[in-house]
């Protein structure tokens, strides 16, 4: 297991689609939470309507009890998204791809906004985004 300070997730937001702030975070905000549900083994009793925590994978657990490091990088284009999915994938670094569906902005068209990626160790994650200009 990596040290708790080389794990990080790292979002990449589409600047392409001139999203409003208040867009972009809410948009964000949805991949952190798709990628921390994603392997963290939550379930919902819907009798109970209860959340339960089954369990959390070593690499998110480093990152919790470690500062939760996130860094905000910029895409300009829907395929530089699938390209980051892709990558990541390949890579074994867990990604969530958030798809919009419109119902605020672009007309009803469900389009792709942002990835988040990770947490993972950072080494990982950086050969994937390390080119990527910072948010």
């Amino acid at each position: 297991m990596a040290e708790k300070s080389e794990i990080k997730l790292v979002i990449a937001i589409r600047r392409d689609l001139h999203m409003t702030r208040g867009k972009e975070i809410a948009q964000a905000c949805h991949a952190v939470v798709g990628s921390l549900l994603s392997r963290s083994g939550y379930t919902y009793d819907a009798e109970k309507d209860e959340l339960n925590h089954v369990k959390t994978d070593k690499d998110t657990l480093a990152w919790l009890e470690g500062g939760e490091a996130k860094i905000c990088v910029k895409v300009d284009s829907e395929q530089a998204l699938y390209d980051l999915e892709r990558k990541a994938g390949e890579a074994g670094i867990r990604s969530c791809l958030i798809v919009d569906d419109g119902f605020t902005m672009f007309h009803g068209v469900k389009t792709p906004t942002c990835i988040a990626l990770g947490p993972a160790p950072a080494d990982g994650i950086d050969s994937i985004t390390g080119g990527l200009p910072l948010y």
